[in-house]
């Protein structure tokens, strides 16, 4: 059969590069550092502003690598998944929660009884991947009255000097910002089997 004439069809847009992609998460990257410098350094002075530049310029190229697309390297498609708008909020909600076991734990020292009342806390995270298990670590530690003491899996033991103080962990809310900033799913209280081990002591003699 003769063919009509054709209307020419219009080329597929090609798709964008990685190069375009991975300079958009370098981007990201230099400017949330620049954020963070500005909040916790306080100086604005033109010698201070030059060593957070050269900071955040020795820090973007050295995580450059980890930066590039899955088709490049797919064990890093940990940051391809990163909700940059939770990633930037996280050190907020973070330095409020740091506000608040300061508050808890000079409360606790400056108490007559100083009701210091230590115990593990052991739970399952659900975190995937280690950059954000490495964050909800670093998370607890730098909070007031909370250090983590070891991490297996996905497994947390937590030492705290007050229940109220862990009470972030138990109820799985620090868990779940750390899960929602790294697109990974979020586990129910009951999924994360939060074990409180009350008796630090005897439970430290009963481990061979």
């Amino acid at each position: 059969m003769p063919q009509g004439n054709r209307s020419p069809q219009p080329p597929t847009p090609a798709p964008r590069p990685r190069a375009v992609r991975d300079t958009r998460a370098l981007a990201i990257l230099a400017g949330f550092a620049a954020l963070l410098w500005l909040i916790f350094s306080g100086k604005f002075d033109p010698l201070h502003l030059g060593y957070g530049v050269v900071s955040i310029v020795l820090v973007v190229a050295m995580c450059r690598g980890l930066l590039e697309g899955p088709d490049a390297r797919p064990e890093n498609e940990v940051f391809q998944r990163i909700r940059w708008h939770r990633a930037l909020a996280y050190p907020w909600w973070l330095l409020w929660q740091i506000l608040l076991a300061n508050l808890q734990v000079a409360w606790l020292i400056v108490h007559p009884r100083l009701p210091i009342e230590p115990r593990l806390l052991r739970f399952r995270s659900g975190l995937q991947s280690d950059l954000a298990r490495l964050t909800l670590g670093n998370s607890i530690t730098l909070t007031p009255g909370t250090l983590t003491l070891h991490v297996e899996g996905d497994i947390f033991l937590v030492h705290a000097l007050h229940g109220n103080l862990a009470s972030g962990l138990m109820d799985g809310s620090m868990t779940r910002q750390v899960a929602a900033t790294f697109g990974e799913p979020e586990l129910s209280l009951e999924e994360m089997q939060v074990e409180v081990i009350d008796d630090v002591e005897a439970w430290l003699e009963a481990r061979p």
